[in-house]
């Protein structure tokens, strides 16, 4: 398989997950294109899959990654997999305000990718990676890229193979 995995991060944390997501794929024997969302698309021809990460910021997605799921769509992408994952937080620290910030995280990025990814007909993945980060601006929480190896490892069985 060879998978791209786009992303937009503003403060490391996104770009991480994606980081530690190429890792995993390559620890696998899989080809990967790591890309930042605000360069072009390269060739879908190229690729067996796709896995797409944004922030979640103010209850919302980047522009850019709603408009990444376009632009898969118009290049082809098709039937290949399709997986989704976020970066949201910070945690609340108590019931109280854990209440208060469901609206801000929730359905978060992913939640929102996977959505219009559907809408669009494309064949997304089961299971979304949402990874929190410690502070608004990061780092990510202790633990966190921990869900990457067996996020990856279900994109990875639920592929056609190549």
């Amino acid at each position: 398989m060879r998978a791209l995995i786009l992303y937009r991060s503003y403060y490391g944390n996104t770009r991480q997950v994606a980081e530690a997501i190429e890792q995993r794929l390559k620890a696998l024997g899989h080809g990967t294109i790591l890309q930042d969302l605000r360069a072009r698309l390269p060739d879908l021809g190229e690729v067996d899959g796709v896995l797409l990460g944004a922030p979640t910021r103010m209850a919302g997605v980047t522009g850019r990654a709603k408009a990444a799921l376009r632009k898969l769509q118009a290049k082809g992408l098709g039937r290949k997999p399709l997986a989704v994952f976020d970066t949201f937080g910070p945690r609340s620290k108590t019931p109280e305000e854990a209440a208060k910030a469901e609206r801000w995280i929730n359905p978060g990025a992913a939640g929102i990718l996977r959505k219009k990814a559907e809408q669009l007909g494309l064949n997304v993945h089961a299971e979304a990676l949402r990874c929190a980060v410690r502070e608004m601006k990061g780092p990510l929480a202790d633990g966190e890229l921990d869900q990457v190896a067996p996020f990856v490892e279900a994109f990875v069985l639920g592929a056609p193979k190549a």
